[in-house]
């Protein structure tokens, strides 16, 4: 910043009513301000404002303040001055504007030519003060989505910043090149808002922005952010780019091809290309037949994985030509029961990683997935090994499915191997293990039920009883807050809720103060233990607490599900409140955007007689902030609306799970996303006893499509979407 940038030492709260004389001085083409003094107008220099801007940076926070600006038309003037300042003034301008879109009205004018003009900034401008404010304007504006109603402003959204940035070619290259930018508060920008258009993007736009960002290598820079020892702040964002990821790559699995989609037509014409082989004469097949397709009508045989199968087949065959183009002749010069299918393998092969890495499921990855970020890599190698496998086993087309038994035998073992973390460990142990080993384990492992798990009919049966027992913990954690549940009022949380301990007062987060306040051991070390989950009995630990933590909360969802009642007492009158008239306090569920722990502990010595999802254990008073959890309710301002610290990892996982789930945010929580897994793998077992006892027989892999004689297939097609039905 310049010598010549002002100080905040100078900056007061100004009155609403000096907020016209603001715009006055940043104004190009309205009246001037004048001189108290003399009457005359007052010249309009860069360094006027500059000042102004710089103020306003302060200045817009304030809710007063912003308002009477709006009003005074400061939008207009603020938006002339970013485009037509540079350097300091320029950035004052950019972070003033993002301040004023922290409101929750009032930047809804903004039109097309103006956005034009913040990309253009945030792609020519070399100065990270620019860059920064400029990226997180784009962010708030591709977030502001009309279809997806995610906030108070809705009328922008991907597609209306698309629009804008169309002409700006170099926009989304400059974004993933800052990715490798010293600068860290950039490089977490450009991160958030490649993110946000992950997150955003509409179906429309959805394959040519993955597209661009593959070309461009954006999951290779951000594993090298993974690898590269992230700040928590970091992890965060890089956590929430691999799960925008993962849930693109679920839409595009169930986006069906069609060949009147052009890019569809595009990505199958290119894998025809390279193959290679249309002057090659195959009996009984036309086209498609010949690269592995089981009919000539390909588009119908992505059923189970969708553009994002077709999308991974062509990453294959584009990625090496020579290679691919010499796999599929060597297989059509083989007699037709000796050839592996190339496009048939393709799909399967993208069918085993899915189902591996849960691609299809809604729960939020805890930790950094590098090789599923490298998707088409994993797949590519795979592929490799399906040939490979098809070839040294001597199959034939009838032994696909035992070919893929193999393959996924060696994925598991691969993906499950502690020393396999990179794409090039990866590479050595899929390709190097020889067919032997792959073939002796995978015996080892052909025990009945092992057999079964792996099979098409079960991955069907296993998706239905996961959704199933998605819903029933989603029930579960949210009657555990219409059941209630007892909370300390701790000396931390009772000065960040104020002097009067309610949650409705709330705090910024952010405030360096209350930073310090979260960091003083005297607030985070409580006296007081609560035991139990929700609505449990519950038992004070230790003695020599503060007058804060002899204070409680009882806290209780509302049937409707649209209000949290509370009420404050002296002490646990009660284990658990029936009604609520004695929950005096209410917060309105559609306050709270944010679900945010605070202080996590690694492990949890639950009370004794304490019940729940997880299995209790012994009590251990000699360390008892060993046991404790703490999270807050934020709203979109990231300001605190409650606080509740937890006794245990029950209680923990319940109520914050609770909160998420009822705000259609998806699973956070280890604990809830293996109580699901234990709840669906249990449901297939006992399904599978089902069919032992009735000598019920489950089929290998997909039914084959018979081949429809001439003039009978008008007007019918098959479905393949089968499963062992309702048991």
């Amino acid at each position: 910043m310049s010598s010549d940038t002002p100080s905040n030492d100078v900056i007061t709260s100004p009155s609403p009513e000096e907020a016209e004389n603001m715009v006055k001085r940043m104004s190009v083409s309205g009246p001037p301000l004048t001189d108290p003094k003399t009457g005359l107008p007052l010249p309009k220099d860069d360094k006027v404002l500059k000042i102004a801007t710089f103020s306003l940076q302060k200045y817009l926070k304030e809710p007063e303040f912003a308002k009477e600006f709006l009003e005074r038309g400061g939008l207009q003037s603020l938006c002339d001055i970013i485009k037509t300042t540079t350097g300091n003034t320029l950035a004052y301008a950019l972070n003033s504007l993002s301040a004023l879109m922290e409101h929750e009205s009032g930047w809804d004018t903004l039109d097309e030519d103006f956005v034009r003009t913040i990309v253009a900034i945030d792609v020519s401008q070399t100065l990270v003060t620019v860059c920064r404010p400029a990226t997180a304007i784009l962010i708030k504006l591709v977030s502001a989505d009309k279809s997806l109603g995610s906030g108070p402003v809705t009328c922008y959204g991907y597609n209306f910043v698309h629009r804008s940035c169309k002409e700006e070619t170099e926009f989304i290259p400059t974004l993933v090149q800052r990715l490798q930018s010293p600068d860290y508060l950039l490089c977490l920008n450009s991160l958030e808002l490649i993110t946000t258009m992950l997150k955003h993007v509409t179906d429309e736009h959805r394959g040519d922005l993955t597209e661009d960002l593959q070309n461009l290598n954006v999951r290779k820079f951000a594993i090298r952010l993974m690898n590269d020892h992230p700040s928590e702040e970091l992890t965060t964002y890089l956590l929430d780019f691999q799960t925008a990821y993962t849930k693109n790559a679920q839409k595009r699995r169930k986006t069906m091809v069609s060949l009147s989609n052009p890019r569809h037509a595009r990505l199958l014409n290119d894998i025809w290309q390279a193959a290679n082989i249309e002057n090659v004469e195959v009996m009984g097949a036309r086209k498609w037949k010949k690269i592995g397709f089981s009919t000539e009508i390909p588009q119908r045989e992505f059923g189970r994985t969708g553009v994002f199968g077709l999308e991974n087949m062509h990453s294959f065959a584009i990625k090496d030509k020579d290679t691919f183009a010499k796999m599929v002749l060597e297989q059509v010069h083989r007699t037709h029961e000796r050839r592996c299918p190339f496009a048939r393998a393709s799909i399967e092969v993208t069918d085993l990683l899915s189902d591996y890495w849960n691609v299809s499921s809604n729960v939020n990855l805890s930790d950094f997935q590098p090789l599923m970020l490298s998707f088409d890599s994993v797949h590519h190698t795979t592929l490799h090994l399906f040939f490979r496998i098809f070839h040294d086993m001597e199959a034939t087309t009838y032994d696909f499915s035992k070919v893929s038994a193999l393959v996924r035998s060696q994925i598991r073992y691969a993906l499950k191997n502690e020393g396999v973390k990179t794409i090039f460990e990866f590479d050595k142990v899929m390709l190097e293990t020889p067919y032997d080993v792959i073939r002796d384990r995978r015996l080892k492992e052909l025990e009945w039920a092992d057999d079964l798990l792996g099979r098409e009919a079960i991955r069907n049966l296993r998706q239905r009883l996961y959704k199933e027992s998605y819903e029933f913990v989603k029930q579960q954690r949210i009657d555990c807050l219409m059941q209630g549940a007892w909370f300390p009022i701790t000396a931390r949380s009772n000065t960040l809720a104020g002097s009067s301990g309610a949650p409705g007062s709330t705090l910024d987060l952010n405030s360096s103060n209350n930073m310090g306040n979260m960091n003083n051991p005297a607030l985070m070390n409580p006296s007081v233990l609560i035991g139990g989950s929700s609505g449990h009995a519950m038992t004070v630990a230790a003695s020599g607490t503060t007058h804060a933590a002899n204070r409680w909360r009882y806290f209780k969802l509302s049937p409707s599900k649209k209000q949290l009642h509370y009420g404050e007492f002296t002490e646990r009158v009660t284990s658990h409140f029936k009604g609520y008239d004695k929950l005096t306090e209410k917060i309105d569920i559609s306050s709270i955007a944010e679900v945010q722990v605070t202080s996590k502990q690694s492990s949890f010595i639950p009370l004794a007689g304490q019940t729940g999802l997880l299995s209790p254990g012994p009590l251990s008073t000699s360390n008892p902030e060993a046991t404790q959890q703490t999270f807050v309710l934020l709203t979109s301002s990231k300001a605190v609306i409650a606080e509740f610290r937890c006794s245990s990892s029950t209680l923990f996982s319940e109520w914050t799970d609770g909160f998420s789930l009822l705000l259609d945010k998806g699973i956070t929580n280890k604990d809830t996303a293996e109580y699901i897994h234990s709840l669906t793998e249990i449901g297939v077992k006992v399904k599978l006893l089902q069919i032992a006892g009735d000598r019920v027989e489950v089929p290998h892999g997909g039914l084959e499509i018979p081949v429809v004689q001439n003039g009978l297939g008008e007007g019918y097609w098959y479905q393949d979407d089968y499963s062992l039905g309702p048991f």
